[in-house]
């Protein structure tokens, strides 16, 4: 269905421009969108690995601080003169002594208050000595052995162990542990001193360093060390972020890595100096912040632009179709109004041209319609002499059936046979009124007519008429053939004795081929000069003009003289029923 042939222009011009406009409008919103998430995603990630690059180092320096506690602590001499102390008690299977422990403890308990976010110092020893109310707890070193963490410290001198749970006397508290082995001059373990750091001091340095995302610290085993809020962390999401700390752990030349994973960006950095992990989440609402706030504004702008367009293609609708209904409108009411009293004439554009054709075709109208009535009111006077012309033809059968009876009396055979022909011509020629003839009957008229000229001429005439066929399913118009034949015998075989006509008809694709041809005398002399459509007497022009009312230019008259004498005609005329002149009788 062709929607510009079934809808009316106004509301196709206006809808189409209109969905024009509106899919323009949602096109650049979608595209700014997208190109501005797309750039904000990018200079976020910048953003983010720069800054957790100085995060991660500024951790590292946070962590390093008590890599150097420990190892200050380590190498105290009341520490290690408790280790000797200890040793030799063991093995008199004496107990430590008690002033050593009370020197150390003050030593460690000074700088475990004094290191921010230091909660406490916990030695593992061979007979470590009984604890007191201290920060700091001693414990056996069969007991580190046994735990699940002494693996971390077999193969380095100091590490980070992770979370851990710590007893004291006040309480129990869970904390972030950093162990040191300490050897002899002899290389042998003979002690583990472990840092246990506040989990608050991770949280609150991760708080303090968050803004609007969120940030992770993972150990080495991908352990949640610390977040930026309390929030539950969905548990795939945790494992995502788990995954992503190991992967960059075991990725020893890389400090940070980017993702995206279900909108929320992930950037990961490696700690130095350590096998923590920093991970900071940005969620989607932030990245796609600034492009929503665009999106917003670009809606607001289009919307209010949609409205002003609407109104403008009003507008511009009801001006290019206004002068459209208006014609239409004049149309419908012609003839009964005047088209110069409805149409406007200040169109100077392709409107004003279409009106000036409207007023032409319809003063050519007027003019058609006036030669029709003209043209009516001239065929219904011809018809009603024609009917005079034709009233009762009986009459005239009757009185040549008389005189043909009458030569027949008298003996004289040629007039009666006269009589007949003349009388089969006048049947065929009438033929209730009918302007039009099949080929055969228009053959037979021919037929009767030379005939009549034979006997008339003392049988000095000779004829043929040749034809591929019967044509009777073809017809043409009424005495076609005859004036061109009595032509022959009334101008070219004037003087002669022998005279000889020959008919032939043909069929060709889409036509009939009449040739007649004579040994008359040809055209006389003053007639060589002139036009060849211009010879001939009033029957031939008659024929002439009537073909080409009926056929136009598919048909056609050629008069030529032969060669050897006498004149040669060929007629050629579409082959028609009589359903084509009455189809063309109907549209006349």
């Amino acid at each position: 269905m062709d929607v510009f042939k079934r809808y009316k222009i106004r509301q196709i011009f206006f809808i189409s421009f209109f969905a024009f406009v509106l899919l323009l409008l949602l096109t650049i919103i979608v595209v700014t969108y997208q190109l501005t998430t797309r750039e904000s995603t990018q200079t976020i990630i910048k953003h983010q690995e720069e800054k957790l690059n100085l995060l991660s180092s500024e951790l590292s320096s946070e962590l390093g601080s008590f890599h150097e506690t420990s190892i200050g602590m380590s190498r105290q001499k009341a520490f290690q003169d408790l280790i000797t102390q200890a040793m030799e008690a063991q093995l008199k299977q004496e107990s430590a002594s008690t002033q050593q422990r009370t020197l150390v403890d003050l030593d460690f308990s000074n700088i475990t208050y004094s290191v921010p976010g230091l909660h406490s110092v916990s030695v593992y020893m061979d007979n470590p000595p009984v604890n007191s109310q201290h920060p700091v707890q001693y414990h056996s070193i069969e007991e580190f052995r046994s735990s699940d963490w002494a693996v971390k410290l077999s193969d380095v001198t100091a590490g980070w162990l992770g979370e851990r749970e710590v007893s004291l006397l006040f309480g129990t508290d869970h904390v972030i542990s950093y162990g040191r082995n300490v050897y002899s001059p002899r290389g042998e373990l003979t002690a583990v001193l472990v840092l246990n750091l506040r989990i608050e001091f991770i949280q609150n340095w991760i708080q303090e360093k968050g803004n609007h995302s969120s940030l992770f610290v993972l150990d080495g085993d991908a352990a949640f060390l610390s977040q930026h809020n309390n929030d539950e962390v969905p548990s795939d999401f945790r494992s995502f972020l788990q995954q992503s700390a190991l992967r960059l752990q075991e990725q020893r030349g890389v400090s940070e890595q980017a993702t995206i994973t279900n909108g929320d960006l992930v950037v990961s950095s490696a700690v130095p100096s350590s096998d923590w992990t920093i991970i900071e989440v940005t969620p989607k609402e932030v990245i796609t912040a600034g492009s929503k706030s665009i999106a917003i504004w670009l809606s607001a702008i289009g919307l209010v632009s949609i409205v002003f367009i609407t109104l403008g293609t009003l507008f511009l609708t009801k001006k290019f179709t206004e002068p459209i209904i208006q014609l239409k409108n004049v149309m419908q009411k012609y003839p009964q109004t005047p088209v110069t009293e409805e149409l406007p004439t200040d169109y100077k554009n392709e409107i004003g041209l279409l009106y000036d054709g409207y007023r032409e075709l319809v003063a050519r109208s007027d003019s058609l319609y006036t030669s029709v009535l003209e043209k009516t009111r001239r065929q219904r006077i011809a018809e009603s002499k024609a009917l005079q012309a034709n009233i009762n033809p009986h009459f005239l059968y009757n009185t040549l059936d008389q005189l043909n009876w009458r030569a027949i009396e008298r003996g004289d055979d040629d007039m009666s046979k006269m009589l007949e022909l003349l009388g089969n011509m006048l049947r065929i020629g009438l033929s209730k009124g009918d302007s039009i003839l099949p080929v055969p009957k228009e053959v037979e008229y021919l037929t009767n007519y030379l005939e009549l000229q034979k006997i008339n001429r003392d049988n000095q005439l000779t004829y043929t008429i040749t034809s591929d066929r019967n044509m009777e399913d073809y017809y043409i118009p009424k005495l076609t053939l005859q004036p061109f034949v009595e032509n022959a015998v009334i101008h070219g075989f004037s003087g002669r004795v022998d005279s000889e006509i020959d008919i032939i008809i043909t069929e060709r694709n889409h036509s009939l081929v009449f040739e007649i041809s004579d040994n008359g005398n040809g055209f006389p002399k003053k007639d060589l000069d002139r036009p060849k459509v211009e010879t001939g007497g009033y029957g031939i022009k008659n024929v002439r003009e009537r073909l080409d009312m009926y056929f136009g230019h598919d048909a056609s008259v050629e008069v030529t003289e032969n060669v050897v004498g006498g004149v040669a005609v060929r007629l050629e005329i579409p082959k028609v029923d009589a359903q084509y002149f009455h189809l063309l009788d109907q549209n006349e």
